[in-house]
């Protein structure tokens, strides 16, 4: 029997949850990943970083944190990208037909922030894409065309969508931009309608809550972001600058970031056909968040993943413009299979070291500095050994202190949580973030403290905490291996004032 488009689709979709599921349950988390989980031990309608949405997501997908693995915590970005994909699949389809959906859902299964970042990792992009997409969908149905009432309630969905991306990321005020440029360049007839207006109210729901927030936090996220987003700083940073574009450039993959850039070639010189109303709708929604991140970086550090949402924005018309190719099925599942042999291997590198080159230091707290797949490795047995020497030396109701919000997040998931233990986060606010606010939760801190560093980041407690608790001594030295080769130490200090 002969599979339809749209089944083959619904296939690769299932199995790219299967394989996500598989790297889901097989890696450990990294930094950020389990700094989120804070997000829903500790939930409020914002947080210092970004908006809370995250965090509710993993509450729901967790049952409130009551399945508290890294499988179930990720399932909130696995199952979400699962949806988007095939949210992709209909936006191509309405914009020419299966056969392009399709294509756009291979496109999608070979696009790494899309994959990974968004799509298996737990991160704020895993709501954002979701809502975002959701949002595009019904505003593509509804901007471009005549206003009439038949359209109005596509029209409230796409804006209730549109506020719930802003209360998953900050970019999505990107999508709501877009929408107001393509309106006032291509369709004046919608600034007649006054429910154009009114569906800017679930946006501006969530951007009053953010707000509020931030008025009770003496608005310190806007400080936060207002000292990495800069508009006005004229400075060249060459590395900032150098490392966004090539990281747009890898982070999206490179053929398709070459072959969004020829489409929009061919669409100049005529040579791609679409209507020229929706080519410049997805423009508008996509193209101002690659290009202001990429200005950005001239004089601040950004980070690439923060246009990811653009770029999968532009999968469907991608797939419209690659779906004239008679070869493009055969070349894009090679490329979907290739991309999906790679993320095993990804995994047997992470946790078994395999093809990595022997990592050595002849100084104990320097192993393993240069290696940052060791965020994702080591933790667990860095716990099961601790617990080990908390229980020996009498130490498990002694709380953990951390100078930084990492490796604050992951010493408090995979060390303190077994052990019911409490961490605090001892330095600077923007050293500390959400830690700031947790500590105010928990009873205030005893005489006698533990701190943990690796010689990942390696950190003196004495240049640390040595004025506060003069007398320190190190407990134990534990080896974290990985193939039978030590890779890296983690040290556990006692610190006491008296």
């Amino acid at each position: 029997m002969k599979l339809s488009y749209t089944q083959i689709s619904f296939l690769i979709i299932g199995i790219s949850a299967l394989l996500r599921l598989f790297l889901a349950g097989s890696l450990e988390f990294g930094n950020d990943e389990v700094y989120y989980w804070l997000y829903a031990k500790y939930p409020a309608i914002s947080h210092f970083d970004h908006p809370p949405i995250v965090g509710f997501f993993i509450q729901f997908f967790t049952g409130n944190l009551y399945f508290d693995t890294e499988l179930a915590i990720r399932m909130a970005a696995i199952i979400p990208t699962s949806i988007s994909m095939y949210l992709i699949f209909l936006i191509a389809n309405y914009l020419k037909n299966e056969k392009t959906g399709l294509v756009a859902v291979l496109l999608y299964n070979i696009h790494i922030y899309g994959f990974i970042i968004a799509g298996t990792f737990i991160l704020p992009d895993a709501p954002l894409v979701l809502f975002w997409l959701l949002s595009f969908y019904y505003f593509i149905q509804v901007i471009p065309e005549v206003p009439q009432k038949s359209l109005y309630t596509k029209l409230l969905l796409a804006f209730l969508f549109a506020g719930l991306a802003v209360y998953s990321k900050y970019q999505a005020i990107y999508l709501l931009f877009g929408i107001v440029l393509f309106v006032v360049l291509w369709n004046r007839e919608w600034l007649k309608k006054l429910l154009f207006y009114i569906g800017f109210i679930f946006p501006l729901l969530a951007i009053a809550l953010i707000f509020y927030w931030n008025y009770q936090n003496d608005f310190i996220s806007y400080k936060f972001h207002g000292n990495r987003v800069s508009f006005l700083s004229f400075h060249f940073n060459k590395n900032s600058f150098l490392r966004e574009v090539l990281g747009q450039f890898l982070y999206n993959n490179p053929y398709i970031v070459v072959m969004i850039v020829l489409m929009f070639i061919a669409f100049r010189k005529k040579k791609f056909l679409l209507d020229k109303k929706r080519v410049f709708f997805f423009i508008c929604c996509s193209i101002p968040l690659i290009t202001t991140t990429i200005y950005l970086s001239i004089s601040r550090d950004t980070l690439p993943h923060w246009s990811g949402i653009s770029y999968l924005t532009l999968l469907p018309l991608l797939a419209v413009f690659l779906s004239e190719s008679k070869r493009i099925m055969k070349g894009l599942s090679i490329g979907v299979i290739s991309f999906w042999t790679l993320l095993l291997l990804a995994v047997l590198v992470i946790n078994k070291g395999v093809f990595l080159p022997e990592n050595y230091s002849s100084e104990k707290e320097k192993l393993g500095r240069k290696d940052a797949l060791m965020d994702m490795y080591g933790w667990k047995q860095a716990s099961e050994k601790l617990t080990k020497a908390f229980i020996e030396n009498d130490l498990l109701n002694t709380p953990i202190i951390s100078n930084r919000w990492y490796p604050a997040a992951h010493i408090d998931y995979y060390i303190a949580r077994p052990n019911q233990m409490n961490v605090y986060g001892v330095g600077e606010l923007n050293d500390i973030h959400k830690y700031y606010w947790i500590n105010n939760e928990k009873p205030s801190l005893k005489d006698t403290v533990l701190y943990i560093t690796d010689s990942r980041n390696y950190q003196s407690p004495e240049l640390l905490f040595g004025k506060e608790y003069p007398i320190i001594s190190k407990i134990t030295t534990v080896p974290i291996t990985r193939n039978g080769i030590i890779v890296k130490y983690v040290f556990l200090y006692k610190l006491s004032k008296v």
